[in-house]
C-alpha cells in the first residue's frame, strides 16, 4: 500500500537555484576583478642623452606659463621665458614675422604645471603657419 500511495501522488519536486545563481555570480565577480583589461601599449619614452640646441637667432620663442589657477588658462608670451602677453592670433602673426626675418624654427616653451592640452591647443594654432619647424621644451614644476 505504502508504494501505491506514492506513485498515484503528483510529486511537487523543484530543485532550488539560488545557491547556482549565487555561485556563477561570485565566479564572474571573481574573473571582473582578475582579469587584466588593457586598452592599449603604453609607450616608454627613451631619456634623452644628448639635446640639439636651437639658436635664439634662428627662431621665434613662445613661452606658457602655468595657471594662475586649477582650471585657469596657462598665460602665452611672446620670448624666450619673459616677453609680452598674447593671444594665439597674436602669436600666430609673431611667427608668421619670424618667417619673413629668416626664423623658420619655433620653440615652444612651457611649465611643467601647464596642462598638456593647452601645449596641444597653442601648437596646433602656430602649426598652421606654414614653413616652419616645431620645437616643444618643458621646463620643470616648480616643487
Amino acid at each position: 500500500m505504502l508504494l501505491r500511495r506514492q506513485a498515484n501522488e503528483e510529486r511537487d519536486e523543484h530543485i532550488d537555484m539560488t545557491p547556482m545563481v549565487d555561485v556563477v555570480f561570485q565566479l564572474m565577480t571573481f574573473m571582473l576583478f582578475s582579469v587584466q583589461m588593457t586598452g592599449g601599449e603604453k609607450v616608454e619614452v627613451p631619456v634623452a642623452r644628448h639635446g640639439v640646441g636651437v639658436e635664439e637667432s634662428t627662431a621665434t620663442f613662445l613661452t606658457l606659463l602655468k595657471p594662475e589657477a586649477p582650471g585657469a588658462e596657462a598665460k602665452l608670451l611672446l620670448g624666450n621665458g619673459e616677453g609680452t602677453p598674447a593671444t594665439m592670433d597674436q602669436a600666430r602673426k609673431a611667427v608668421a614675422d619670424g618667417i619673413k626675418e629668416g626664423r623658420r624654427k619655433v620653440v615652444l616653451q612651457a611649465d611643467g604645471g601647464v596642462p598638456h592640452g593647452e601645449v596641444l591647443k597653442v601648437a596646433g594654432a602656430v602649426s598652421e603657419v606654414e614653413g616652419i619647424t616645431l620645437h616643444i621644451g618643458v621646463q620643470e614644476a616648480e616643487r
